[in-house]
């Protein structure tokens, strides 16, 4: 008798079987997988909430310094790239810029006279920030290169360069272009430098500091021809080299947007306009879907975020 009962405890206490084995460790890894998805997203939404609250500060200390001395002063999103320390990866760059009231002409046209570039400089005392790696800033694109069909230039975005792509052609330049916001003396938010038309005046950032110095070349502002580009217009508008001056696309509103999702989402295949129109930068695309936006408040200049 006791001997049945030890046996019929022994077999109740017999270890698992194979198949008991391999559905828990199923078990265990669809949990850490649902757990690692979990975190990531929740990592790269943290990360995209501090670049927005960056963005958003930056402006705002950009605001007040325009009020404080009374001066026209604009915000840059630059991308940095070493090209010494190529195993670095690229970042975005705040940078508070103010003209120094320095113009170089450009061109001479019967209908608008001499056309002229205004030099910009860093502001000093002002710190550079810089946004995690992937994340960029996007705003609405003017004066588009070539033909986007029937999408109206202002339904498109443009946004940092990709400039290790550049480097080989591998991705469209189209959209590349120096993202800019500029606040007047009073802290007006302003879409072009005050007493110059949208045509005739263009600003850009001297950041080699080489021009209004005795020596300086008559026309200080450096562009740099990369492989993809050709033409004045691709040259002094589309950055394809870290060290281009270009010309500074003043918008009138921002979308922060984590570029290193859209493109594990996405793929990297952005060689051609209408792919990279229709996934990342056009109204459908990523930037649209998934980027934070940034107002502009038309009476005070105070940025606002939009909630999504």
């Amino acid at each position: 008798m006791n001997a049945d009962r030890t046996t019929s405890i022994s077999s109740r206490l017999r270890a698992f079987t194979i198949i008991e084995l391999l559905v828990v460790m199923g078990v265990i890894g669809v949990l850490a997988l649902l757990t690692t998805l979990g975190a990531r997203k929740l990592t790269q939404g943290s990360r995209l909430a501090a670049a927005t609250n960056a963005v958003t500060s930056a402006l705002g200390n950009a605001r007040a310094a325009a009020i404080k001395d009374s001066a026209v002063t604009a915000v840059v999103f630059r991308p940095v790239w070493d090209l010494s320390r190529r195993q670095i990866p690229q970042h975005v760059e705040i940078v508070t810029v103010r003209s120094t009231g320095e113009r170089s002409s450009f061109q001479s046209n019967n209908n608008i006279g001499i056309a002229v570039a205004e030099r910009y400089r860093p502001v000093q005392g002002i710190p550079t920030v810089s946004l995690p790696e992937g994340i960029k800033v996007a705003g609405p694109m003017y004066d588009p290169p070539g033909s986007f069909g029937a999408i109206a230039s202002e339904n498109v975005y443009a946004t940092q360069v990709e400039l290790v792509k550049a480097e080989t052609c591998a991705e469209a330049i189209d959209f590349n272009r120096v993202v800019a916001v500029l606040f007047g003396p009073d802290g007006q938010f302003l879409t072009r430098p005050p007493h110059g038309s949208l045509n005739e005046t263009k600003s850009y950032v001297d950041w080699n500091d080489n021009g209004g110095l005795p020596n300086a070349p008559a026309d200080p502002q450096d562009v740099v021809p990369g492989a993809c580009s050709s033409g004045n217009f691709e040259r002094f508008w589309l950055q394809d080299h870290p060290d281009d001056e270009c010309n500074l696309m003043f918008v009138p509103f921002l979308s922060i947007y984590d570029d290193k999702a859209a493109r594990e989402l996405k793929g990297t295949d952005w060689g051609n306009v209408n792919n990279m129109i229709n996934e990342l930068t056009g109204p459908n695309g990523y930037i649209a879907q998934f980027g934070d936006r940034i107002n502009f408040n038309r009476f005070s200049g105070i940025p606002e975020r939009k909630l999504r």
